[in-house]
């Protein structure tokens, strides 16, 4: 939590270092496959509300809830997003207990943040429960290859490479991403991530970028 705490205010920056300028195109292309004019949306995760910035951009969504366990994360999303009709107030909370009712979203977004949960299981089963019949899942995360060879690379890249970048394009600040290899390595492959979405939806799809170091899933439930 304390790196999370620490990286808000390179965030952006940060996040276009260490995925060499895909981030940004990752979200959009995710949400593009998801989000629907009217839609009510949750940011499981919102950090300082980069997926609501994009989403709200690319269809006129009925409401976006933006949910995320630090403080300081919610108050940068509310900063960004003033002036925005379409974002609800923010809460603190976890992705292993949502507060809210079964069946309210049509689609439950989470950018760069599932990898961050204890309990990737329980924080999937959370976001089916909440997710309403006809609605998604987006994932746009780190990946981790299921071929061994890419999955070294990818681990090369992660433990080193991206800090490296950080720490020459933010310098000091860039610190906090030392940390990254640490969550790749409690990552599942991203073919036993997918499985887990079939576990729990009505159909999943995973596609690899990045030489399958950066994935984006969309998992739906149907109606």
């Amino acid at each position: 939590m304390d790196a999370l705490l620490e990286i808000i205010p390179v965030y952006d920056r940060g996040n276009q270092v260490i995925s060499l300028g895909r981030d940004t195109s990752l979200r959009r292309e995710g949400i593009a496959k998801t989000a629907r004019p009217h839609d009510l949306v949750l940011d499981a995760g919102c950090g300082p509300g980069v997926m609501t910035e994009i989403a709200v951009s690319v269809a006129p969504l009925r409401g976006v809830v933006l949910l995320d366990p630090l403080k300081p994360m919610l108050s940068a999303a509310s900063e960004r997003l003033r002036g925005s009709r379409q974002m609800t107030a923010p809460l603190r909370g976890v992705l292993e207990e949502l507060p809210f009712q079964d069946g309210v979203f049509d689609v439950v977004m989470c950018g760069f943040s599932l990898r961050d949960a204890r309990d990737m299981g329980r924080a999937l089963r959370e976001i089916a429960r909440v997710v309403k019949r006809g609605g998604y899942l987006l994932v746009v995360d780190l990946g981790k290859p299921d071929n061994a060879l890419l999955r070294w690379g990818a681990g090369i890249y992660w433990r080193y490479l991206a800090v490296f970048l950080a720490l020459l394009f933010l310098g000091r600040r860039g610190l906090p991403y030392s940390t990254l290899y640490a969550t790749y390595q409690r990552l599942p492959r991203n073919g036993e991530l997918c499985e887990m979405l079939r576990e729990l939806f009505t159909s999943a799809s995973l596609s690899a970028r990045m030489l399958g170091g950066a994935l984006i899933a969309v998992a739906e439930k149907a109606g």
